[in-house]
């Protein structure tokens, strides 16, 4: 009998609670619905700022090739290191290169002195030996030109005349054979074959000690060892990138920005720059370089920006958000973009009155893409999210700072 009362109890008990909690489940409901983020219209200083994004692009990477090929012998710098412009890194085995190199130079020489012996000895002897021959040679033609004119009087026989002749005729010979060799040593054939052998072997010395200059690889840049892909031992061929240097100077971030926002930039404006790895830690940067001409496919224009704060996670190619300081407002009524309800052809806003949403036409400046300075709004109006249902009593729910605004 007590079950039987019990049991009944609890039915009647569910009757009552049933629709109880179908009502709250539905004040709740209600309440969730029309409760609203809002924002606080109140004087406050606005930065405005030009957003732009784009990418860790200086300094570039300076890869540094083998101009040659050998085995590495040693490595004089570590990654991480800082290295200055000339600073020899790596060298390789350059053993057969410096005996190419005394090998050149050995028959360099011995053609220098070949020429040289010519030049200082050989000419001077050849030239003495023209005068002795042409003194000679006008004796004997002045002895023939005599006996001429005597054989002719009857005075000596023929034959004198004829020896006379023929002596002149071989000293002739003699004179001229002497001249030949003589120009022949002083730029004839002979000459010319020798300084075509000194050219030659002063080209196979500069190229030797090119080859032996490339066994000693030195940096081109101050700046620091970002990567080392050989070690000693390792053989490497000509054109394998060895190691890459970073140059020792500011990083520069390149964006791209919308052509629109060309009227608020000049060089000189601070910026801040956030990368996409680390983005809590801004970065005070310098707009350094606006392009002189716009990207018509997309519509925007190169910017470079220099961070002046390095910090050692910056890395070549990373991602990064950019902020330019632009314009400064003093104590104007603005509030984030995001209350602005665009729906309609006009913009508006939502407004708390006697706890209703009330929708209200706004003009406004547009600062960037966070902000707006409301020109028909008191101050210490309340705006809500945009509400969509006027009319409906509404409940404040978080509260929008202007430090939260995004």
């Amino acid at each position: 009998m007590a079950e039987k009362k019990k049991a009944k109890g609890l039915k009647i008990l569910a009757v009552f609670l049933v629709p109880l909690l179908l009502l709250l489940g539905i004040g709740l409901i209600y309440l969730k619905r029309n409760t609203f983020d809002y924002y606080i219209l109140k004087p406050l200083d606005l930065n405005y700022t030009v957003l732009a994004s784009g990418r860790v692009s200086f300094p570039q990477p300076y890869e540094i090739a083998a101009a040659t090929s050998g085995k590495i012998t040693a490595i004089n710098c570590r990654e991480g290191e800082l290295v200055r412009e000339g600073q020899l890194l790596i060298e390789m085995d350059d053993y057969q290169d410096r005996q190419n190199v005394l090998s050149a130079m050995s028959n360099l020489n011995l053609i220098r002195s070949k020429k040289k012996n010519i030049e200082e000895e050989v000419l001077p002897r050849q030239e003495e030996q023209i005068r002795q021959d042409q003194v000679k040679l006008l004796e004997a033609e002045q002895e023939m030109n005599r006996l001429k004119i005597l054989n002719e009087q009857g005075a000596v026989p023929a034959v004198d005349y004829e020896k006379a002749c023929n002596n002149y005729q071989l000293l002739l010979s003699q004179y001229n054979q002497a001249v030949i060799t003589r120009d022949a040593l002083a730029g004839g054939s002979s000459m010319a074959e020798i300084d075509a052998q000194v050219s030659y072997y002063e080209t196979q010395l500069k190229i030797a000690q090119n080859e032996l200059a490339n066994k000693k690889i030195v940096s081109p840049v101050t700046g620091t060892v970002s990567r080392i892909n050989y070690s000693t031992g390792q053989q490497v061929t000509a054109g394998d990138v060895i190691l890459t240097v970073l140059r020792q100077q500011n990083w520069v971030v390149e964006a791209d920005v919308d052509q629109k926002e060309l009227s608020r930039l000049k060089p000189g404006q601070s910026a801040l720059v956030s990368l996409d790895a680390y983005p809590r830690d801004k970065l005070e940067a310098e707009l350094i370089y606006i392009a002189p001409q716009i990207d018509e496919q997309k519509g925007t224009c190169l910017l470079r920006l220099e961070i002046k704060n390095a910090r050692d996670f910056i890395k070549y190619g990373m991602a990064a958000n950019i902020e330019i300081l632009s314009e400064n407002y003093r104590q104007v009524l603005a509030l984030p973009l995001q209350f602005v309800d665009y729906s309609e052809k006009e913009a508006s806003v939502w407004v708390m009155q006697k706890d209703k949403a009330v929708k209200t036409p706004l003009t406004y400046q547009s600062v960037g893409e966070r902000w707006a300075i409301a020109e028909n709004l008191p101050e210490g109006t309340v705006l809500l999210s945009p509400a969509k249902k006027p009319g409906f009593k509404v409940h404040l729910g978080r509260e929008v700072l202007p430090d939260a605004v995004k």
